[in-house]
């Protein structure tokens, strides 16, 4: 599964491990230990895939679909989320606060292998909460598609990855089910 272009790059990691389920298809670069390792591979993080344990697995999975539950709030659903859950999820990450030469601070993965991976999940996330890139990220509003993608536009209203695919098929299925009254 692929990112979208015009990710900021400190984002790309999060899109794409948020993508790493492909609704339509079925297909889940979680499915198990060895799919995740050749993810995390594939993703520059070799280190963190030989340390891929079940219950690694597990809390990946879960903090990914708590991730992209809060992106469904992105486009104004009022849905509410299971804050504390989510919270919980984080704990184990492990968090740090690293400063630079001019005594800047800014947050970085202080665990090993997928703790570490996940923390710098997190950490990205932290920090375009900060800037408001965070509420840009968002989850494709077509049922069968919910590819993540980041909406650059200047009013932050998209609602598809792709207005001419995923936006063309619900505008056409409204205009049907105008025109005819029949529910496709």
């Amino acid at each position: 599964m692929s990112a979208r272009t015009g990710v900021p790059p400190r984002l790309w990691l999060v899109e794409s491990f948020l993508n790493s389920v492909d609704v339509a298809s079925g297909a889940d670069d979680l499915v198990d230990a060895d799919h995740f390792r050749a993810w995390l591979r594939a993703h520059h993080r070799p280190a963190d895939a030989g340390h891929v344990t079940a219950p690694d697995l597990e809390w990946a999975r879960q903090l990914r679909a708590a991730l992209r539950d809060v992106l469904r709030r992105h486009h104004g659903d009022n849905t509410s989320i299971d804050a504390d859950g989510l919270t919980e999820l984080a704990l184990p990450a492990g968090l740090g606060v690293a400063f630079d030469a001019d005594g800047d601070a800014t947050v970085r993965p202080a665990g090993v292998g997928v703790s570490r991976f996940l923390a710098e999940v997190l950490g990205a996330t932290v920090l375009a909460s900060i800037s408001g890139e965070w509420r840009r990220l968002k989850l494709c509003s077509a049922p069968e598609c919910e590819v993540v993608y980041y909406d650059g536009s200047k009013n932050r209203s998209k609602r598809w990855c792709s207005m001419r695919i995923c936006g063309n098929r619900s505008k056409t299925r409204s205009y049907y089910r105008r025109s005819t009254g029949v529910v496709p």
